[in-house]
């Protein structure tokens, strides 16, 4: 039985193509996720403090833009049908020193359910925010807590839950 060179071309270009097709398919690009949850003095949707560009590429994506004027390495990822998102600091060893949220992302929330853009009466019922120490930023203000290295960070504008923040000691609460 003798195959005509065109059908051996034929299935092999189909099977080039069903194969291409199924391989786009099957990629994952990790993205900025919707609904980021604060684990205080552990991590920020899924980074935390310590961890390498490689890792926050994993769990984010590398849809980022760094930052020009940023005194260390800063990568911004934003939403892209809002002006949004989150960031994360590196030192100069290339690890996340900071990580925290840009703008008001809703649908951002704490272990303890409190969300992002919250009245700040549901900040006092979740939190005691007598033992939190208290910092005037550049357009709104932290609470925050130290636990050993880290420093868990809740920002507030007005009277609003405005964002969330995990610094290692020693770096800036408000970024």
């Amino acid at each position: 039985m003798k195959i005509s060179s065109h059908v051996v071309i034929a299935a092999l270009l189909l099977f080039a193509f069903t194969s291409a097709a199924f391989a786009e398919t099957s990629r994952h690009e990790a993205l900025l996720p919707a609904h980021g949850l604060l684990i205080g003095g552990v991590s920020l949707a899924g980074v935390g403090l310590g961890d390498s560009p490689a890792a926050v590429e994993l769990v984010w994506g590398t849809n980022h833009t760094t930052c020009s004027d940023c005194r260390l390495r800063t990568w911004f990822f934003v939403y892209p049908d809002r002006p949004v998102g989150a960031a994360v600091t590196f030192d100069r060893g290339g690890r996340v020193v900071a990580v925290f949220t840009l703008g008001q992302p809703l649908g951002w929330r704490t272990q303890k359910g409190l969300w992002l853009g919250a009245e700040i009466h549901s900040l006092t019922a979740k939190y005691d925010a007598t033992s939190m120490e208290f910092r005037g930023c550049v357009g709104y203000s932290a609470l925050s807590t130290r636990a050993g290295d880290v420093v868990t960070s809740i920002y507030t504008q007005a009277e609003s839950v405005y964002g969330f923040a995990l610094t290692l000691r020693g770096q800036p609460v408000c970024q």
